[in-house]
């Protein structure tokens, strides 16, 4: 097929001029999105951006032609340093096999066909390389949460997590040294059991037990499916009157129904609870994950999910007050000195992809 024919260009800057470039992508089920990143005084950019449905393609190589000979248009002497692709999907190998997609991306037949060193690596890891390029400051980049007495806490210590719930959830922590270097490693903490921790919850993770033989994992509740499951729940134990709304939730295709449970939650009573409900385990597996890690340098949330709703993670403080919550007084403490932000930065994927690349090769 043409990529050009389906492709959205975004020029960021006229003239493609940096040290250095790089060329990054973050690919989906969705979208394949891809840039050419430029690096000026150790500081990365995007400079041009091209947007393409990842099912009117049937490979990368065509997208990538197309993109690397946008740029050279623009600048003739423009050379890559490296490519690097994230995926979403497992990587073994240089090589991810992407949900929801019948093409994959094959890092070694990429490099040689186009004479560029490039490096595969899973769409998780590509965010948590980003998050040591964000300005905690900077209400286009972050919104801090504050904790249940309005404090913000600043970030001290050397691990950050990384928690980010989209169609799964991706848990991943970085390790900052004295030096300023960082390393991120990847998880599967997405899919670790669930523990209820009180009566409604305890009813919700008995519900999603019987369509299982085995102990449900966090991922079957925070995530955009967790959102799907506790609506479920709503319908066949809570027995609540299936209306209008809650009719045009059931009757929608199955990937489409979380984001149309958030979109009435500003007006609809039950899906108003149905987010109240996913906020509470969200904040309550975040404090899981941190007593495991001790993320004194922050907690990061990342994904869709919660950058489209973050108002329901800042009302009230809900978020804060599960997070917060533990048997023992000191672990309290520690929790509530634990900074915790919402990722806002949309290209923080493709930056992330970008900076993995410049560090993993180095």
């Amino acid at each position: 097929m043409l990529t050009a024919e389906y492709t959205e260009i975004h020029w960021h800057e006229d003239r493609l001029e940096a040290d250095r470039f790089y060329l990054s992508g973050d690919i989906g089920g969705t979208n394949t999105n891809l840039a050419i990143v430029g690096e000026r005084q150790g500081q990365l950019m995007i400079l041009l951006e091209t947007v393409t449905p990842s099912k009117k393609i049937d490979g990368l190589m065509s997208p990538l032609q197309h993109l690397i000979a946008l740029a050279q248009e623009r600048n003739p002497r423009l050379s890559l340093e490296l490519i690097c692709l994230s995926g979403a999907g497992p990587v073994a190998d240089n090589f991810c096999d992407v949900s929801n997609l019948s093409w994959d991306i094959d890092g070694a037949a990429i490099e040689q066909a186009l004479g560029i060193r490039t490096l595969v690596i899973n769409d998780f890891l590509a965010i948590s390389y980003g998050v040591p390029l964000l300005d905690t400051h900077n209400p286009e980049h972050i919104t801090p949460l504050p904790h249940t007495d309005s404090r913000c806490p600043e970030p001290t210590g050397m691990v950050s997590l990384v928690i980010g719930a989209g169609t799964g959830l991706g848990v991943s922590f970085i390790v900052h040294g004295p030096d300023g270097t960082y390393h991120a490693y990847p998880s599967e903490g997405g899919h670790a059991s669930f523990a209820d921790f009180d009566a409604e919850t305890a009813e919700l993770t008995l519900y999603l037990s019987r369509h299982s033989d085995f102990a449900a994992e966090i991922e079957s509740f925070v995530s955009g499916i967790g959102i799907v499951n506790i609506f479920h729940y709503f319908r066949d134990v809570r027995r609540v009157g299936m209306d209008r709304v809650l009719k045009e939730v059931m009757q929608a295709p199955l990937e489409k129904q979380a984001s149309l449970i958030s979109k009435h939650a500003h007006n609809h009573p039950v899906c108003r609870d149905i987010m109240r409900l996913f906020v509470k385990i969200y904040g309550r597996i975040s404090a899981d994950f941190a007593t495991i890690l001790l993320p004194m340098r922050g907690i990061y949330l990342a994904g869709g999910i919660v950058a489209k709703n973050e108002d329901f993670f800042l009302e009230g403080k809900q978020f804060m007050y599960y997070f917060e919550q533990n048997f023992r007084p000191n672990v309290q403490e520690m929790l509530k000195n634990i900074p915790a932000y919402i990722i806002r930065n949309y290209s923080i994927s493709l930056l992330g992809a970008a900076n993995a690349g410049r560090m993993l090769t180095r």
